[in-house]
């Protein structure tokens, strides 16, 4: 193999972990840039340097800058993001060194499928499954309102954030582009992370979340893919000739019909049930063979925050779901702890005290604080038409 260097966007979600050890096992130089300074991946054997960064959401000028210059000091080959920061990462794509690879999806596609109303015309067009969304600006949102339950939320959010419930015939808030409300599907969620090339879907990682903090999944549990599902996915992204990670939420109704509620175009905690092997091949482009995917009924979480789970559920002396609680830190396995790489695990709080401590002064939700410098939801309207008209456009469009 051609030496490679690939070049992680953030390195404090679990994730990121997994997918620095797949390409280290694979032989290829890990790097890592993040705008904390500690996290996970900076003590992780995997990985061979960890920069510093300016955070997106604070200066992205600047945070391409110290992109651009790691990208040249370091000689890298793949860039490769990791989570909500993919929105910045594929705007600069274009700005790129002609030797370096950009593993992910472009800018437009993105913008069609991060932004949750774009994403239900692009499923309807693709004749697939998605229930109708409106903004509250529309007037057809009030009378779906009015015939039956409904979800409200962001246009442009991630991790579960203002995600609401409306019964049949609430009013609902005031007028707004940015917020949707979405005919609300009764059926058994199920969480999808595939692994596509060239618009060919390579492989796809099937769970549920057992386990929750907020709304955001601690515990997973492998499950089966549908082939509904499966068929739905490859129609959605045909011809898209999109590399990278794309991930979805579906629900599955009584007749066993999936309904994409949303895209997250990165990578989500289904990356721990693919084979690590596996993994760094497919990211450096190096296998067409289809993955072997960790057995349906296969348990794991993040232990450190399960076990927090469990704390409260025992102060709150909610039995029933303390003990489903205990049986994911009993049976599942942790996806950051490694005997040959232990470091991450031992030193996991301290290493996520900063936007522990975030979510603690500031109140809000540990998935928000995680995410905050570096998600597209949090990044000032003002600030990313200056920077980025071209890729944003115009919010008042519906």
């Amino acid at each position: 193999m051609v030496d490679r260097t690939a070049l992680l966007t953030v390195g404090r979600f679990p994730k990121a972990l997994t997918l620095a050890r797949s390409l280290h096992r694979h032989g290829v130089r890990v790097l890592v840039a993040d705008p904390l300074k500690r996290q996970l991946c900076s003590v992780s054997r995997s990985v061979s340097k960890n920069y510093q960064v300016t955070a997106p959401n604070t200066d992205i000028r600047a945070w391409e800058t110290d992109i651009l210059d790691i990208i040249d000091e370091e000689q890298v080959t793949d860039l490769i993001p990791v989570s909500e920061e993919v929105c910045h990462v594929a705007n600069l794509a274009t700005k790129l060194p002609e030797h370096v690879r950009y593993v992910g999806p472009s800018t437009s596609w993105i913008k069609k499928w991060h932004d949750k109303l774009s994403f239900v015309s692009h499923a309807i067009d693709r004749g697939v499954t998605a229930p109708s969304v409106f903004t509250t600006a529309d007037p057809e949102a009030r009378g779906l309102v009015s015939q039956t339950e409904c979800v409200l939320k962001p246009r442009r959010g991630c991790s579960g954030t203002d995600v609401s419930f409306v019964p049949p015939g609430s009013k609902l808030p005031l007028p707004s582009n940015d917020l949707l409300v979405q005919r609300k599907v009764e059926g058994t969620h199920l969480y999808t992370l595939s692994w596509v090339a060239s618009g060919r879907v390579m492989a796809t990682a099937s769970y549920r979340g057992t386990t929750h903090s907020g709304t955001v999944a601690v515990g997973f549990k492998s499950a089966p893919t549908p082939f509904s599902v499966q068929q739905w996915i490859e129609q959605f992204l045909a011809d898209t000739d999109t590399t990278g990670f794309i991930s979805f939420d579906f629900i599955l109704d009584r007749g066993g019909i999936p309904w994409g509620i949303e895209c997250n175009p990165r990578a989500s905690s289904g990356i721990h049930f693919f084979n690590e092997a596996w993994l760094g091949l497919a990211v450096m482009g190096e296998t067409s063979t289809p993955a072997s995917i960790i057995p349906a009924g296969k348990r794991a979480q993040w232990s450190y925050s399960t076990l927090t789970e469990a704390y409260k559920l025992l102060l709150q002396m909610r039995i029933p779901e303390l003990l489903r609680c205990w049986k994911d830190l009993l049976a599942s396995r942790d996806v950051v702890w490694s005997w040959q790489d232990p470091l991450p695990f031992l030193l996991m709080t301290p290493l996520c005290w900063e936007f522990i401590w975030k979510s603690i002064r500031e109140r809000i939700p540990i998935g928000d604080a995680s995410q905050c410098d570096i998600a597209w939801h949090w990044f000032e309207v003002g600030q990313t038409r200056a920077a980025n008209p071209e890729a944003f456009g115009d919010e008042r469009e519906a």
